[in-house]
């Protein structure tokens, strides 16, 4: 018994001086950087659909004819007066001949009523007619010039008809719809074709009603194309009502002519509010847990420090680093490379490296 109570207390002495030389041993080793003040453009996100800056409808004139010939099809692009499609003019034709006959029948009765009523006048002076013989003389005359100028009218609005027939283009574009048939019989104000004013196109880009306010006239946007390019574009106007589905406002951005970019695409990219100068951090650095976003502080004895940060709102970040609003100060070393890896109170070893 007394010798085992000596090994027991051996073994515990033991035990104590091998517990005097524990080492603490780093989790990995790490690279740090410190934040980095930058000049950043000022971002929002937006999203919205690309369609025509102006889209013309032309539609017929006329009434009761059919469309005998179309020269122009779906994306071809067209000039101001160009001839789109002809209407069947024979009617119309035919009713003009029936009216130029009107008018000629009009102007030989307004001639010899005339007449009439000139020598009316003379005999009355005479005392050969009576002064009511001579009022009926003056009224026929009267009657046949009002019938002429009627005549005249209708001659001018079979001529406009003829005219008409003729569908032309009313100003430079591409087209964009054709509804138009040859040998379907059209009515008045029937739509026959669509036209892309000047071929413009404009993104009608929709965000939050808290970005709207910030968005003004001239300000540049790029939209990223299904490609993946990105086209330059600018705000033109910002709209003073929300959309009442979405609750977004929508801002109206021109774009280039003679881009890839199609009417009806559906197409994300920024509007760009100007620069502004803001601490960094490597993105490398940023994690994210529980939905908050995390930087890894080294501590003076090499110990890491979980801190929260908030980042600034409304913006794209590079793919290199991240601006960030509260959390940082420019002395700090953030872990940049291994980040993800380290909790609260680990113990890591610096290596060199670490720049933004």
């Amino acid at each position: 018994m007394k010798y085992l109570k000596l090994i027991l207390i051996v073994v515990i002495l033991y035990g104590c001086k091998k517990n005097t030389n524990v080492v603490d041993i780093p989790v990995i080793s790490v690279t740090v950087a410190t934040p980095e003040t930058r000049n950043i453009s000022n971002l929002i996100n937006a999203n919205g659909t690309i369609s025509a800056w102006q889209e013309t409808i032309i539609s017929s004139q006329v009434s009761g004819l059919d469309i005998s010939k179309i020269y122009v099809n779906v994306g071809d692009t067209v000039h101001k007066g160009d001839k789109l499609a002809l209407l069947n003019p024979d009617q119309v034709k035919s009713d003009l001949m029936a009216q130029v006959a009107n008018v000629a029948e009009a102007k030989a009765n307004l001639e010899q009523s005339t007449t009439e009523a000139r020598q009316a006048a003379f005999l009355e002076k005479a005392g050969a007619i009576s002064s009511q013989d001579l009022l009926q003389y003056d009224t026929k005359q009267k009657t046949n010039k009002a019938k002429l100028e009627a005549a005249e009218a209708n001659l001018k609005l079979q001529k406009l008809r003829l005219n008409y027939t003729v569908i032309i283009a009313p100003d430079n574009g591409v087209i964009s719809s054709r509804t138009a048939t040859v040998g379907s019989i059209v009515q008045n104000g029937s739509e026959l074709f669509r036209l892309i004013r000047s071929n413009r196109l404009e993104w009608q880009a929709q965000t939050s009603p808290e970005n709207i306010l910030k968005i003004k006239p001239g300000q540049i946007a790029d939209i990223i194309s299904d490609d993946g390019s990105i086209i330059k574009a600018k705000v033109r106007q910002v709209s003073p009502i929300l959309n009442q589905n979405t609750r977004n406002g929508v801002v109206y951005v021109d774009i280039p002519i003679n881009t890839k970019l199609k009417q009806g695409e559906y197409l994300s990219g920024t509007i760009n509010l100007g620069e502004i100068n803001s601490q960094t951090i490597p993105a490398s650095a940023l994690v994210n847990r529980d939905g908050f976003n995390y930087v890894m502080k080294v501590g003076k004895d090499n110990r890491i420090i979980q801190t929260k940060v908030d980042l600034l709102d409304y913006h794209v970040y590079s793919e290199s680093y991240v601006p960030v609003a509260l959390g940082v100060k420019p002395d700090d070393k953030i872990v940049s490379t291994g980040s993800g890896f380290l909790s609260d109170g680990d113990l890591v070893k610096v290596v060199p490296g670490g720049k933004q």
